[in-house]
């Protein structure tokens, strides 16, 4: 801890030579705002990132995040490094007495976490514009949703089940179902009444399977790989009937631009996948 605060204290001299061209200087606090903040901000306006974004395991712009100095997210860091505008999540900010930044002139911008394309577009804006970075934001949003345009499709496509080893799932009002239908697949925990996040019911499964399986290589289900619904004889039965579609990154985690290289991927996996496969 002190020798991340010494690093931020060092950020702070000069004050003058820390932002570009009168922008705010800017410290995010999360993984999820670390990547809008690197995608949007000039480099000179960045103070701090969190230590999380630093990790390639966990971000594809590690190498980039790597150049800054890293956070834990502590109001100590906070107020040690004096940034004006500080991107937090809103379980950070909850946590943390807004008038104590107050104070110290230090504005705080939650990031929301958005359940579809509109959402992240408009989060986009709310970042750019309160990091002076407005241009920067349309253009973001201008290319995913060019991006997204090259995706889309005129009827549903295949019916896909989002599964993690510990059976949870997505269903409708998700970030994951925004990308499923992006991708030109049709969210199988959806089409079965599911909202939001949950287990998937083996029993639905195994009575009404998927056409393909979805699953991701996300850092934290590591810890899942215990749980025995990904080993019940009747799951791996499916499984092993159904192709599956494996995210090969760990951006799909946060609700921001980048669910559109996942979109992306997703699709590229379907197109290579033969129609037999596909069963009903």
């Amino acid at each position: 801890m002190r020798r991340r605060l010494a690093a931020l204290l060092l950020l702070t001299l000069p004050a003058a030579a820390a932002a570009a061209g009168g922008l705010p200087r800017v410290m995010s606090t999360n993984l999820c705002a670390d990547i809008v903040l690197l995608s949007l901000a000039d480099p000179a306006q960045i103070v701090s990132v969190s230590a999380k974004s630093q990790d390639p395991v966990r971000s594809s712009l590690a190498g980039w995040a790597a150049r800054f100095a890293p956070n834990t997210g502590s109001a100590e860091e906070v107020i040690a490094a004096r940034p004006d505008v500080v991107l937090a999540s809103r379980r950070w900010q909850a946590r943390h007495q807004q008038a104590l930044f107050e104070r110290h002139g230090i504005t705080v911008v939650t990031v929301p976490f958005a359940n579809d394309w509109d959402g992240i577009f408009g989060s986009t804006r709310k970042v750019g514009a309160a990091i002076g970075r407005g241009e920067a934001a349309e253009a973001l949003v201008a290319a995913v949703q060019a991006r997204l345009g090259l995706l889309r499709g005129d009827a549903p496509g295949p019916s896909a089940l989002y599964l993690r080893p510990n059976g949870g799932t997505a269903g409708a009002d998700t970030h994951v179902d925004a990308v499923l239908q992006a991708a030109g697949l049709s969210n199988h925990a959806a089409q079965t009444g599911r909202k939001g996040w949950g287990r998937a019911s083996l029993e639905e499964v195994v009575a009404n399977p998927p056409a393909l399986l979805v699953t991701s290589r996300m850092v934290h289900d590591t810890a899942y790989a215990r749980a025995a619904h990904s080993r019940h004889p009747q799951m791996r039965a499916v499984a092993a009937t159904r192709p599956t579609l494996a995210l090969t990154h760990n951006d799909w985690g946060c609700s921001n631009w980048q669910l559109v290289e996942a979109a992306e991927e997703l699709a590229a996996g379907l197109r290579r996948l033969p129609a037999a496969e596909l069963r009903p």
